[in-house]
């Protein structure tokens, strides 16, 4: 794949989370909490995926879950704190930059910064030291906006 392509379909989506999961599940760090995907299986996980960032970068689509409630369940079985969302968001920026490069590989990489911060906010209380520092640096990347 080109890297000069934006990410311009859900099937665009798709490859990324195929390619990020591929990384994410075997991570040292990440391969606990995404354990139950691991068992599952990926093929029921990434059409909830596809969805959800779907309805991200697209702004509108299907996803009507609550992506804070399904975190705090796994939470409860395979805790995990600013540590893993640092990682998740370094393997996701990592991935969309492989992979594509434009205005929605920017909002992604945006978008799963707000994400992963508030994410681990809601969850543990305490800031990820990475995510902060990516945030600010993605909100000065974007002109101061998010």
């Amino acid at each position: 794949m080109s890297r000069t392509a934006d990410i311009e379909t859900r099937g665009d989506i798709e490859a990324l989370l195929r390619r990020f999961y591929g990384r994410a599940l075997v991570d040292d760090l990440l391969a606990e909490p995404f354990t139950e995907v691991r068992d599952k299986g990926l093929e029921s996980h990434l059409p909830v995926m596809c969805d959800f960032w779907e309805t991200v970068l697209f702004g509108a689509g299907p996803y009507r879950g609550s992506a804070l409630r399904v975190h705090e369940r796994v939470r409860t079985r395979h805790p995990f704190g600013a540590p893993h969302f640092d990682r998740w968001l370094t393997l996701w920026r990592a991935t969309v930059d492989e992979m594509y490069a434009g205005p929605r590989a920017d909002r992604a990489k945006v978008q799963g910064t707000g994400i992963a911060t508030a994410m681990n906010r809601r969850l543990s209380g305490l800031p990820s030291v990475a995510a902060e520092a990516l945030r600010i640096g993605s909100n000065a990347e974007q002109g101061g906006r998010r």
